[in-house]
């Protein structure tokens, strides 16, 4: 049966609602679109217009000092003396004193040999010596009497010789006799092996039970009181190094630790061939003990003046070693990294990365950054 309004052989589908022409749901979906994109584009535009903002500063140029030219070397430490200590005697080892790592002074006894036998030759060297000074007194009140016997012809010549012969000898048996004492009680103070001077321990190569002869290594002992800095210094600058000079030197990697101080006691007389350098050596005392041989250590040496720009401590940026300064160029800040040498008062001299008449950024604050535009506040120029 047929609709109202149907043809015959037409077929219609059912609708569901309201139709909607096509072109008219394009033309829709195209007008919300660039409404839909307008929030995430808003935030890129405002963070940048945030990082284009204008940093308020205070600038400064760069003036000319007159600073100490430093040469700035590395080098090592080691011990003033350093020594293998060794037995001096043979025998056993009984007791021994020390361990890595401990602090002796000189004379300290570090291990001790079994002395008995010794100490036995030395008491028989003593009786000995008695024994024979005894028999000279002897032989000397002998010769007195030969000799009164002999002036007056009572007695032979043959006998007066033989007898002052006797008294001569009596005499260097007795020097004999004390030489072999001196021996054998040098022998039983060897069997107290001892610190030749005051230092550290390194190692300790015998332990109580072990026999040794007397090269047989001990103790390995260092002098830490007073120590020697050896530095290389490059072949251009060697003419600048004297002997007597005045160094100071840090641990290596210690930028704000402590300066220690010393005077050049050595300068090598020839350049080595393969590095193109020369061995300078300085000491200095080490009465605190914190330093130890082997150590690294950053070397400066004064060695004239030289002219340097400078600018206020306040505009020096540290970053561990490093340094940076914030230059003006065309309007905008130029993080720059500098080698700065020792403060002038308020002022930081720099080796390198800046030159006299540049500005640079006097207070840093935390909004001072590399590439950010500068808005220099009314007379904020400091001359």
């Amino acid at each position: 049966m047929l609709k109202p309004g149907w043809k015959a052989g037409e077929f219609r589908r059912p609708a569901t609602g309201p139709a909607r022409p096509v072109a008219a749901r394009l033309a829709l979906l195209l007008a919300f679109a660039p409404l839909a994109g307008c929030k995430h584009a808003a935030a890129p535009l405002a963070a940048a217009d945030a990082e284009a903002a204008p940093v308020a500063v205070t600038l400064v140029a760069a003036h000319e000092v007159k600073a100490p030219r430093v040469l700035t070397l590395s080098g090592s430490l080691i011990g003033a003396e350093e020594a293998q200590v060794a037995a001096g005697a043979a025998g056993k080892v009984v007791a021994t004193y020390v361990e890595r790592g401990s602090y002796v002074k000189k004379g300290a006894v570090l291990a001790r040999l079994d002395a008995r036998a010794v100490s036995a030759q030395a008491a028989k060297a003593t009786a000995d010596v008695e024994s024979l000074k005894a028999q000279a007194a002897q032989a000397q009140v002998d010769c007195e009497r030969t000799d009164r016997l002999f002036a007056k012809g009572a007695i032979a010549k043959s006998d007066y010789d033989k007898t002052r012969t006797e008294c001569e000898t009596s005499k260097w048996s007795v020097s004999s006799a004390e030489a072999q004492k001196t021996l054998t009680t040098e022998a039983l103070r060897d069997t107290e092996i001892r610190a030749p001077f005051s230092g550290l321990v390194v190692e300790r190569t015998v332990t109580a039970g072990e026999y040794v002869r007397v090269d047989s290594p001990v103790a390995r002992l260092v002098n830490v009181d007073s120590l020697r800095v050896e530095i290389t210094v490059p072949e251009s600058d060697i003419p600048l190094v004297r002997q007597g000079m005045l160094i100071n030197f840090r641990a290596a990697g210690e930028v704000e630790g402590r300066v220690y101080h010393g005077k050049i006691r050595y300068v090598g007389p020839s350049v080595r061939k393969q590095s193109r350098d020369a061995i300078v050596e300085a000491v200095f005392e080490n009465d605190a003990h914190d330093l130890r041989p082997g150590m690294f250590v950053t070397a400066r040496l004064a060695v004239g003046e030289q002219s340097l720009p400078a600018v206020p401590a306040g505009a020096v940026r540290a970053d561990g070693t490093l340094r940076h300064v914030y230059v003006a160029v065309g309007g905008r800040l130029e993080d720059r990294l500098v080698q700065a040498g020792e403060a002038l008062g308020g002022d930081v001299p720099i080796v390198s990365g800046l030159k006299a008449g540049e500005e640079v950024v006097a207070e840093l604050t935390p909004d001072v950054r590399d590439g950010a535009r500068v808005d220099v506040r009314d007379g904020a120029r400091v001359k």
